[in-house]
């Protein structure tokens, strides 16, 4: 099974059986994936495939890109979340549980992490926690390099040491602005819902 995301192909008469677009996700890609798993089919991989995309060239157009992606995503967990548990939810159990881990764990973790951290060399408190350690830290820094040095070496020509000084430094600094836009989109979302205000779809900015 394919992840849900962006550059698959989808026939049409899927697309029109699933019931076509909901205009409220603004991560459409993902919502819809999620139906189409439902409906019991999937999504495959093709190793051979070639598809180009423009990342974002400036850090605002990042920033609303990725506040874009959190809003909507946040609307499909909500939406399939009372499925997690239920028969009919299984095709898609793995994927809830990832998003949820992302949009959730991993931002509660950060939030903590940030907190103690600052809180420490403050000396304003010491974190006695059993089994917490420098080289517990260490361990988790190194895997997170390993595995995403691992990943993106499935390209080739991508293994070099440039890449992995860069991947050290997406820790250091990618995971803190990733926090801060995952923060600000679902404070955006639960405010477009307490004031019941239609989401806007934010069009990435491309340049030539």
């Amino acid at each position: 099974m394919h992840d849900p995301g962006t550059n698959y192909v989808i026939r049409r008469d899927i697309l029109e059986k699933v019931g076509q677009w909901d205009v409220k996700a603004l991560a459409e890609d993902t919502e819809i994936s999620f139906r189409i798993y439902r409906m019991g089919y999937r999504i495959g991989f093709q190793p051979l495939a070639v598809t180009w995309e423009q990342e974002p060239q400036t850090l605002d157009v990042w920033f609303h890109q990725r506040t874009r992606w959190v809003k909507g995503n946040i609307y499909v967990i909500l939406k399939n979340g009372k499925l997690l548990f239920k028969k009919e939810g299984r095709p898609i159990r793995f994927d809830l549980l990832y998003y949820l881990a992302v949009y959730f764990m991993l931002m509660m973790s950060l939030i903590l992490s940030d907190t103690v951290f600052v809180l420490s060399v403050a000396g304003i408190v010491h974190s006695n926690l059993q089994g917490f350690s420098n080289g517990l830290w260490l361990f988790a820094v190194v895997m997170f390099i390993v595995s995403t040095f691992l990943t993106i070496t499935t390209e080739r020509g991508e293994l070099t040491f440039s890449n992995l000084c860069l991947i050290v430094l997406m820790y250091l600094v990618y995971s803190q602005m990733w926090l801060a836009v995952a923060a600000y989109g679902m404070v955006g979302y639960i405010r477009e819902q307490v004031f019941h205000q239609q989401a806007k779809w934010y069009k990435t900015k491309r340049y030539q």
